[in-house]
Parts: C-alpha cells; sequence; structure tokens
C-alpha cells in the first residue's frame, strides 16, 4: 500500500475533522455602504476591470464620436490607475463619481489585503504594535489610533502624501493628497483588510474624512 493510500485510510478511520464553531470561523466575505454615485471597479480578474473602465468611460463620455479624444485620454488614465491598484493586493477600487453642479469632488477609495505570514499562519499581530510601526513610518505628520469600530479594533492612520503619480498628473506639491488607512484584522486569521480612502482637495479634507470614517464604520464581516 502506498503513503498516500495510509493517509487516505487513516482519514477515513478517523472520520471527517470536527467543524469550528460559527465563532471561531474566518469570515468568507465583507460588506460595506458607498455612496451610490460611487463607482466601483472588481480588481480580482483583467476582464472585469477592463469591463468596468469601459464602462465608466461610456458613462462620463457617451458621445464617441465627439469626445473621441477625451474618451482615450480617460481610458488611459484609468487603465493605468486600475492596473496599479491591482498589483497592490487590490480587491475592489471605487471611484467617486460625486460633484456639485458641473464641479466633480474627487475621492478614491481602495480595499485591499495583506495575507497572514505563511511562517506563522493564524497569529495576528497586535493594533497597538501595528500602530506603533505606522508612526514610525509616516513620522509626526500622521495621525494614528487605534479605533474600535462595529467590526471589530482597526488602526487608524490620517497623513498627506503626493505620490509620484500625483506629481506626473500635475499636482502641485503644496496641495498634497489627504489619505485616510484603516487596517482591519480578518477575524480568526492573521490578515488585514485594508482600506485606503485619498482625496486631493485640501479644503473639503475634513469633510470628506468624515464621510470616509462613515463608511469604514459601516463594514461588517460574514
Amino acid at each position: 500500500m502506498l503513503a498516500e493510500d495510509h493517509a487516505s485510510q487513516k482519514a477515513l478511520d478517523e472520520g471527517p475533522e470536527p467543524e469550528l464553531p460559527r465563532e471561531l470561523r474566518p469570515p468568507s466575505r465583507y460588506r460595506m455602504l458607498t455612496p451610490t454615485d460611487w463607482f466601483r471597479i472588481p480588481l480580482g480578474s483583467e476582464a472585469k476591470r477592463e469591463r468596468s473602465v469601459k464602462t465608466l468611460v461610456d458613462m462620463t463620455y457617451p458621445n464617441r464620436d465627439q469626445d473621441a479624444a477625451k474618451r482615450h485620454e480617460l481610458g488611459e488614465l484609468l487603465a493605468n490607475v486600475v492596473e496599479q491598484a491591482a498589483s497592490r493586493e487590490g480587491i475592489e477600487l471605487y471611484l467617486s463619481t460625486q460633484g456639485v453642479g458641473a464641479v466633480p469632488i474627487p475621492a478614491t477609495l481602495l480595499v485591499s489585503s495583506e495575507p497572514e505570514d505563511p511562517e506563522h499562519p493564524g497569529v495576528q499581530l497586535p493594533p497597538e504594535m501595528l500602530a506603533d510601526g505606522l508612526r514610525d513610518k509616516h513620522g509626526e505628520g500622521a495621525a494614528v489610533s487605534v479605533v474600535q469600530l462595529p467590526s471589530g479594533p482597526a488602526v487608524r492612520c490620517r497623513r498627506t502624501e503626493l505620490s509620484p503619480d500625483s506629481k506626473e498628473l500635475g499636482q502641485p506639491e503644496e496641495r498634497p493628497n489627504t489619505l485616510l488607512d484603516f487596517y482591519l484584522p480578518v477575524p480568526n486569521t492573521g490578515a488585514w483588510l485594508l482600506l485606503t480612502f485619498s482625496t486631493p482637495i485640501p479644503e473639503l479634507a475634513d469633510a470628506l474624512v468624515d464621510m470616509f470614517d462613515a463608511i469604514a464604520g459601516s463594514l461588517r464581516w460574514s
């Protein structure tokens, strides 16, 4: 009898492993409330990303002939943003299409994951230790705290940053992006779910951060 057969017979003799109680199982998904005028782009597959970009371009510039140049420019910009988001372990990306009159209110939310350490599966870093690490990483300009959300404890980090991509797009250094990060430990695992909110408008930052806080507070595990 081969070694594999021995293992199979042992499993049959012992029966199936007992199922963990519900409160000890990792969640299979999360749900979260976002504004109705935020456009969601799933990042899991290239085909879905391309379809979502095409849909958003069609929504923004429905006249294919008259706005051909604008459609092409927006399509290339969105494709670049989406591919970068996917490369950061991105799960989904939300882009605000909200505006006041003809003035857009730009904001984004990237939902990404930080897998658990394969050498220490199931071991979760205490939120306080992660918060200390973020303070060291971002310096005094970042406001870092451990907060209690309905979904559980989380590390909240508000900061400003001007990324190389923003510089390439012509964003001035004196007007950096406002970022709000939430690190949420995934229950019964060593992984983290990361919500990264961003807006390039300093004048609206405080009001938008209030909305970002509300979105993060709506997240539930299931």
